[in-house]
């Protein structure tokens, strides 16, 4: 019997952006595993700042016209399908709903004996349109969260009965790494720049800011929380979602509000994360329940981190499976404040390889064998 691991896999990855981000970095990352692991990496895209990046790892790149969201976007039909004929790959794996509308409209008049498999990802809950099926046309998807492989499930949407497999998205665990000590000079600049932060119990409140981002309910829990800890300080880190500064305001304001004058940061967006989480004694996913984003999380678990989330959503899953003490009922404000005075400096034994770049392309190339057997 032929192992899948054993059969080397020709795979193009097609996105709408080469811009730094979350799904150009998620698409080099496996592009470098493919290289890795024997296999040929390809992607097609615009042209954009991380070229470079994928062709210094071993990926060819395929130039493309900028796709729009929207039927438009078919006018690049016979363009795509003409470099994939060229290419010959086994896989073709889109990100975002436009690659995938378009590649499957691309090889669905082609012969199925023949032709590529297609396996979009699938990142988010999305409505049930026309532009959106090319997510659901594919031999097989990858979703990021055992909610949207449910939601997927759910015969309201009209999806086929092809295989769905559930991928976290990897983090980057050299660079999350425990063990590496925090430099004294970043400690310093920290608590020059924000004095209030020395000497206290940092809670780390990483998240998008916005009215969906769990920042109130985290506010509400320290206001409580402080009053039995006098040492608790909150500490809210995320880029401000469409620069709505009156959210930030209102925020600012709540704190006020609660008695928290004095008690709470807001830090902005910050390239530090690794060095916030090492010394941070808690970290908080308290978002909506659809927000998928749970790399805050995976990141804090990684560097040792207990975490503290809701039950539902993704953050929620990851939990369940790795650090179940961390779990709230979304609503139940008490358990919340006891759960936090409760887990401060218990970290986890996580090995954080789960949830390495490595494991996440690992899973992939798998299921994508297994798609071709």
């Amino acid at each position: 019997m032929v192992c899948f691991t054993e059969v080397k896999l020709k795979v193009v990855q097609f996105l709408p952006s080469l811009e730094p981000g979350i799904t150009a970095t998620l698409a080099l990352e496996f592009a470098n595993e493919l290289v890795k692991k024997g296999h040929e990496s390809l992607v097609i895209s615009t042209d954009g700042p991380l070229e470079a990046r994928f062709r210094l790892h071993g990926s060819d790149f395929i130039s493309f016209p900028k796709i729009s969201e929207s039927i438009w976007s078919l006018r690049h039909k016979s363009r795509l399908r003409k470099i994939l004929a060229g290419l010959q790959p086994d896989i073709v794996h889109t990100y975002g709903r436009s690659t995938a509308f378009l590649a499957w409209h691309a090889l669905k008049s082609e012969s199925v004996a023949t032709r590529p498999k297609l396996v979009p990802l699938v990142d988010q809950y999305f409505s049930n349109s026309y532009f959106n099926k090319g997510l659901l046309a594919g031999d097989g998807v990858i979703a990021t969260s055992y909610g949207i492989a449910k939601y997927l499930k759910n015969a309201s949407i009209k999806f086929s009965e092809n295989p769905i497999e559930v991928i976290y998205r990897g983090i980057n665990v050299r660079e999350f790494d425990r063990e590496k000590p925090v430099a004294s000079q970043w400690q310093l600049k920290l608590l020059n720049s924000y004095p209030q932060l020395e000497g206290k119990n940092w809670w780390l409140m990483p998240s998008e800011i916005s009215a969906n981002g769990g920042q109130e309910e985290f506010l509400h829990m320290l206001a409580q929380a402080a009053v039995q800890r006098d040492d608790v300080h909150g500490v809210v880190v995320g880029a401000l979602v469409e620069n709505d500064l009156r959210y930030l305001k209102k925020l600012e304001g709540l704190a006020q509000g609660l008695g928290l004058g004095g008690r709470v940061t807001f830090l902005g967006e910050r390239q530090d994360m690794r060095e916030l989480y090492a010394t941070s004694q808690l970290v908080f996913h308290l978002a909506s329940e659809k927000n998928e984003s749970a790399k805050y999380s995976r990141e804090a678990l990684a560097m040792g981190r207990p975490v503290i989330a809701y039950s539902d959503g993704c953050t929620g899953e990851v939990l369940e499976k790795y650090f179940p003490d961390g779990l709230v009922q979304r609503g139940n404000m008490k358990s919340l404040i006891e759960k936090s005075l409760g887990l401060v400096n218990r970290p986890n034994s996580l090995n954080p390889e789960e949830f390495s770049y490595s494991a996440s392309a690992e899973k992939a190339i798998v299921f994508f064998q297994k798609l071709l057997n």
